[in-house]
C-alpha cells in the first residue's frame, strides 16, 4: 500500500526476517529523496493541459458537478484543478481523499522500508523511472482519460469504509477479500485502464524478476497489492513461467 494511516499494524516477523535477510531492495519506481522530489515538475508537464482546454470543459455535467463537489470537500483549489489534465486530477484527488481518511505516504510500505533500506546500506533499485511511470497514465486515449476520471470520482461517494476494509484486508494478508475488491474496481475502470496500469506492467515485473533470479544474493522487492492478486498478477506469472512461489 503506497499511503496508510500511521497507526496501522502490518509488519510481522517473516516479514522483517525477509527484509534484513536481502541485499537488495526493489521499488515500483526510485525513492531517493532527491528523484521524489522532482515527481512533481514531471506531473506538471504531462498533466497540465494546453492553455485553450479546461477540465470541466472535457467532462459530462454530472462529473463536472463531482469534480466541483471534490474540491470543495477536500479543501482544493478549483481553478488549479480545472488546469490539469483527468489522469492528474485523479491522482491528486485520490491524494487529497487519502489524507483525509488519515491516510499519509509517510506511513506507506516504500516510505518506511526505504528509509530502513538505506540506513542499513541496502542496495537500491526500481522497475520504472518516475517519468516512466507518469507516462503510464499520461499516454492513456483521451476517452480512457476521462472515464479515469469519472470513476475516481465516484468512488469519493462512499463514507471511506471501503477504505479502511481494503487496508485491514491487506494488513491481514486476506488475499481472497482484496482480490475481490479490486477485481471489482478494475471491472468498473475498463480494459484499456486495467492493461495500463496493472497487466501490462506485471509482465515486465514478473519478466525482470524472473531475470534476477539467475543472479546471486537475496532480493527483497515490494510493489503495490493490486499487482499481487487477480487476474494476471505477478505471481501467476512467475508460476507460469515455471518458477516455485511459496505462499498463497
Amino acid at each position: 500500500m503506497h499511503v496508510l494511516p500511521p497507526e496501522l499494524a502490518w509488519r510481522n516477523e517473516r516479514l522483517n526476517e525477509a527484509f534484513a535477510a536481502a541485499d537488495e531492495f526493489v521499488t515500483e519506481t526510485d525513492t531517493d529523496p532527491e528523484t521524489a522530489a522532482a515527481f512533481p515538475a514531471l506531473a506538471r508537464r504531462y498533466g497540465t493541459l494546453p492553455e485553450d482546454q479546461s477540465l470541466r470543459a472535457l467532462l459530462n455535467a454530472n462529473d463536472a458537478a463531482r469534480l466541483d463537489q471534490a474540491a470543495r470537500d477536500f479543501r482544493l483549489d478549483a481553478a488549479a484543478l480545472d488546469r490539469m489534465r483527468p489522469w492528474f486530477a485523479a491522482l491528486q484527488l485520490s491524494y487529497a481523499y487519502a489524507l483525509r481518511e488519515g491516510h499519509v505516504s509517510e506511513a506507506g510500505v516504500e516510505a518506511v522500508l526505504s528509509a530502513e533500506a538505506r540506513a542499513r546500506g541496502k542496495r537500491m533499485s526500481f522497475f520504472e523511472t518516475p517519468e516512466e511511470q507518469i507516462q503510464i497514465l499520461a499516454n492513456l486515449a483521451p476517452e480512457d482519460e476521462r472515464h479515469f476520471l469519472s470513476v475516481t470520482l465516484r468512488q469519493f461517494e462512499g463514507d471511506g469504509a471501503a477504505l479502511d476494509a481494503m487496508d485491514q484486508a491487506w494488513a491481514r494478508g486476506d488475499i481472497d477479500a482484496l482480490a475481490r475488491d479490486l477485481q471489482a474496481q478494475w471491472r468498473e475502470a475498463g480494459p484499456a485502464i486495467h492493461e495500463a496500469v496493472i497487466l501490462r506492467r506485471n509482465r515486465a515485473w514478473a519478466e525482470e524478476i524472473a531475470h534476477r533470479l539467475e543472479g546471486s544474493g537475496v532480493i527483497f522487492v515490494t510493489v503495490g497489492a493490486a499487482h499481487l492478486v487477480g487476474e494476471g498478477n505477478v505471481v501467476d506469472d512467475l508460476r507460469a513461467r515455471g518458477i516455485a512461489v511459496e505462499g498463497p
